[in-house]
């Protein structure tokens, strides 16, 4: 950190991040020696033969190579281990390394070149095994180069012809909307193609240009006056990671009663910085928001995501399962309600076997996906007699694209000022609007029901999402609606649309799930957190990432607070030989990302997840999940500023999943275990 210079261009890769990439090139490279002097030693009498000497050659030629580039590795690993992360001055002279490194290249593409003709355009009178094995030796070299060529074109910056980042500046006005002005359009345009790499099956569509274009000014605006390379993000990740648990139990406390005691218990939840609501003043949770309902209505979330789900949940026996429930020719026998399906309705097998309904209960099945378009399902429940609106979370690309397509957007509430919305979402529920009111499906519904009967909307991830805003879309209409919002994404309405929700959205979520926490404002305050770790921390890298990943890896609960304040906070001793340029780079980056951050809070752009929240936590996750240990659950009433701070743990992308989701709650039903409230 920052980026290296070299051929007067930035690379997005720092001094420091050599270390790995030598020790394992350096261990196929006395690998490869050691192969190559047993061939030699082997066969060396051998080579007394037809054009035999070329095999001499190119078996000399290349141990002596493959020497002088472990002697030039071995010494770029000595100066990349030299310094810690924020003091790059031991370090100065890596350069020379690595133009000798990008020198030796050059002879060693020749010699490749030089030895592909020998052995191939040659006739050989030796030995078949003794040819081939020299042919194959040399293809390994042609494969060696490539991966070489591969790996430079991955630390090619296309935005580093200068020494530092093009800069993209953003405004943003209270109602919203978010308009992007580019002082140089190549950084949101890189970013946009990347974005158009990775989705490369959607990118041709027409409907999904403008989101592509979003996508990028997003992307490029939260990495702007940010130098630093992929590495030290990582690295600033696992400095935040251990921060956060070693002040969770300080920074990170509520008191909350539980009702089935008068004892007082402590859960971790945010600090609340955005959000200065008293959590005195919630508004006590509606009688059909139990736990019991929750799980019960996951079930037909869960059957939204049709057969793929169904068949990750149960991986020995879901096959067979589900195949009962199929319908072998289906395209000639034509069923009413059910669209887009495969042609054994595989899909609409797994909602049966997720939530027992059968033919007579569904209304309407869509299982077309397009961007802005996701599927859903209307069913009835004659149990408990409501409609039930269920739709599909995040499993395509153009799924994805619609998450990440956070534009602000106005929705009309009444008597609510400055609501607005998550704009895509917003699209995909007047998707389903449409398709309701067009179809008169909802009605149709209810004329199988008994007088009195109810609305249910449910989804899981972006289906909770839309199901919310579907929700505030339909209660004029059905103003009795309930909707259960499994995981539902963080950055989806404004403060005052997310409070007029709590009469009639009930939402949860597992543990540290990241997604109920993404949003704008709190990843403009990783993006803080990340500068901060990096600017206070004197440690090498390259033994940052070391111990983060076996931390991760082992479940580990992190180093003592003594540990942690002398690898944090220990830099006096290492502040006179550091390179004040680098110094004051990572300052300013630090000072722009905080000027961006109370800009986020003073314009009230954070957006919040929506409803009551039934926060379901492990009661001790250091302990939990590990080993095929099935974690044991507790669940409280919170607000939404308990999700105010991204919370990195090894199981905030698990916590996200969908059958989780269902067996935390059922584990809860099956104790009867009763929420308790926040005081």
């Amino acid at each position: 950190m920052p980026g290296l210079v070299l051929f007067k261009r930035r690379w997005a890769i720092a001094s420091d991040d050599f270390v790995f990439p030598s020790l394992a090139e350096l261990f196929l490279r006395f690998l490869w020696l050691a192969a190559l002097l047993t061939i030699y030693i082997v066969h060396q009498s051998d080579f007394d033969c037809g054009n035999g000497h070329t095999m001499r050659d190119f078996y000399i030629g290349t141990i002596a190579l493959d020497s002088v580039g472990i002697v030039n590795m071995m010494a770029l690993l000595f100066v990349s281990m030299q310094g810690t992360i924020r003091d790059n001055w031991p370090r100065r002279n890596i350069w020379v390394f690595l133009y000798g490194r990008l020198l030796l290249l050059l002879p060693e593409a020749i010699w490749a070149c030089l030895t592909t003709y020998w052995m191939f355009g040659h006739h050989f009178t030796c030995d078949w095994t003794v040819v081939w094995t020299a042919r194959t030796a040399v293809l390994c070299s042609w494969l060696v180069g490539f991966l070489t060529f591969v790996g430079i074109l991955v630390v090619f910056d296309p935005l580093g012809a200068a020494k530092r980042r093009n800069v993209v500046h953003c405004s943003m006005s209270r109602d919203g909307a978010s308009s992007f002005m580019v002082g140089d359009s190549s950084a949101h345009k890189v970013w946009e193609n990347r974005c158009r790499l990775l989705c490369c099956c959607i990118a041709c569509h027409n409907d999904t240009q403008e989101a592509f274009t979003e996508v990028g000014k997003i992307v490029a605006h939260f990495f702007r006056d940010m130098d630093l390379v992929p590495t030290d993000i990582a690295a600033g990740l696992m400095l935040v990671l251990q921060q956060q648990a070693d002040a969770e139990e300080s920074l990170y406390e509520v008191r909350i009663v539980d009702p089935s005691s008068s004892r007082t218990v402590n859960c971790a939840v945010g600090d609340g910085a955005r959000n200065t609501e008293n959590t005195d003043q919630l508004p006590r949770p509606k009688l059909w928001m139990t736990i019991p309902n929750l799980a019960y209505y996951m079930k037909y979330a869960m059957g939204s995501y049709g057969w793929p789900l169904y068949i990750y949940s149960n991986l020995c026996t879901g096959l067979c399962r589900l195949s009962c429930k199929c319908r072998p020719c289906s395209c000639i026998r034509m069923e009413n309600g059910v669209f887009s399906d495969n042609i054994c309705q595989c899909n609409t097998a797994a909602l049966k076997k997720w939530s027992d309904v059968s033919d007579r209960n569904i209304i309407y099945i869509s299982f077309h996906n397009t961007f802005k378009q996701v599927p859903f399902l209307v069913t009835v429940d004659y149990s408990k007699n409501v409609a039930i609106i269920a739709i599909r979370g995040t499993m395509s690309l153009k799924d994805g694209l619609a998450d990440l397509s956070a534009k602000g957007a106005k929705i009309d509430i009444p008597g609510v000022e400055n609501a607005y919305c998550h704009g895509a979402m917003l699209d995909c529920a007047h998707y389903i609007q449409e398709r309701l009111t067009t179809l008169e499906i909802l009605e149709s519904a209810f004329s199988k029901l008994q007088d009195g009967a109810g609305l249910v909307v449910t989804g899981h991830s972006l289906g909770a999402g839309v199901a919310t805003i579907l929700s505030i879309l339909l209660k004029p209409t059905y103003p009795d609606l309930m909707c259960f919002a499994y995981s539902p994404p963080g950055g989806l309405l404004s403060s005052s649309a997310s409070t007029y929700t709590q009469d009639f959205v009930c939402s949860t979520a597992v543990g540290k799930d990241l997604v109920p926490r993404l949003g704008m404002f709190t990843l403009s305050d990783l993006r803080v957190k990340i500068l901060r770790s990096l600017l206070q921390c004197n440690l090498p890298k390259y033994q940052i990432l070391a111990t983060g990943c076996l931390r991760i890896l082992c479940c580990s609960t992190g180093r003592s607070s003594d540990q942690a304040e002398q690898t944090l906070l220990g830099l006096q001793r290492e502040r006179r030989y550091m390179a004040e340029d680098n110094l004051s780079t990572i300052q300013d980056s630090l000072k722009a990302c905080e000027k961006d951050l109370g800009e986020i809070v003073n314009l009230r752009w954070p957006l919040n997840p929506p409803g009551q929240f039934l926060h379901v936590v492990e009661v001790n996750e250091d302990s939990s999940g590990c080993c095929g240990e099935a974690p044991l659950y507790k669940a409280y009433w919170t607000s939404v500023s308990t999700f105010d701070k991204i919370i990195l743990s090894r199981k905030m992308l698990s916590d996200h999943l969908p059958n989780v989701v269902l067996a935390a709650l059922e584990q809860l039903v099956d104790r009867n275990v009763q929420p308790a409230e926040v005081q």
